[in-house]
């Protein structure tokens, strides 16, 4: 018998845009739906409760108690202690994996550095334009934070890690200028190097890290470390959350940046797509 979350992904592309936000808040958030029961779930979505109904049987339920019953025996699973993986298996490797994850995670939000979060949003508000240098597995990263602040109305350059994009990256920089380094492994020197020239220029500069004693911190400004780990894998995640943490943040912070901005992006994408946006006298 097929679970409730392969019926709903066979089903989905003939389903009606009803269906549809049934179909995606089940797949998404689940462990809600457990809880709620169909007129619930309709309130929630603001649709029909008919339409719940319907719904569940599109999926070959006798109704939406048959459906709600498989949900609530999925969340029961996640709920329950994980089973003993064999030793030295690759099932034990990846449920290791997660367990460190979710420790270190756990260990930047307790060393998150407000004070300096706070001074770097400020930067921010001062900054002509925003320079983002990052190298290896910090790539993504930089990629994330900098699309976050560009929605932000924020000018961002981007160098891809070689000391040529580096240099490409800060021709022409000045004081006004805010110049963030990424990194995690501390091996290389061309970050280092580049924010030393930076701050020769008056640049502002930021240094985000795992260890606060990495090399690149020695010409920042202001320093964000998570300050766990040197393992290269988890150093990536690690600057993904603290990079998270930073853009909430901002977001929280300034939110009048981000509001007209993603109403924009929005209707750039619509457009882009064929769409018809909305009339912008509503």
């Amino acid at each position: 018998m097929p679970s409730f979350e392969t019926r709903i992904r066979e089903a989905k592309p003939d389903l009606t845009p009803s269906f549809q936000v049934l179909a995606d808040f089940l797949l998404d958030s689940f462990d809600q739906a457990a809880f709620l029961s169909g007129t619930e779930l309709a309130h929630h979505l603001d649709l029909d409760p008919a339409t719940v109904v319907r719904f569940a049987q599109r999926l070959g339920y006798p109704g939406y108690r048959e459906l709600q019953r498989e949900v609530q025996a999925r969340v029961q699973q996640i709920l329950a202690p994980p089973a003993t993986c064999p030793a030295n298996s690759p099932e034990e490797a990846a449920m290791g994996a997660l367990d460190q994850a979710a420790s270190l995670i756990d260990q930047v939000r307790r060393r998150f550095p407000l004070d300096a979060a706070n001074r770097f949003v400020k930067l921010l508000d001062e900054a002509a334009r925003v320079v983002i240098l990052a190298e290896g597995l910090t790539l993504p990263a930089a990629r994330t934070l900098g699309a976050w602040l560009e929605l932000g109305g924020h000018t961002v350059h981007y160098s891809a890690g070689s000391a040529a994009d580096v240099a490409r990256a800060l021709a022409g920089i000045h004081r006004g200028d805010l110049v963030i380094a990424i990194e995690s492994d501390g091996e290389t020197p061309i970050l280092d190097r580049a924010l030393e020239e930076a701050h020769k220029h008056g640049a502002g500069t930021v240094a985000l890290v795992t260890a606060p004693s990495n090399r690149v911190t020695s010409h920042a400004d202001l320093v964000l470390a998570t300050g766990v780990g040197h393992d290269p894998v988890m150093a990536q995640l690690m600057l993904d959350i603290l990079s998270l943490a930073l853009m909430r943040m901002l977001m929280k912070a300034r939110p009048g940046r981000f509001k007209p901005d993603g109403r924009r992006l929005r209707e750039l994408t619509m457009t882009l797509a064929g769409q018809k946006g909305p009339d912008p006298r509503d």
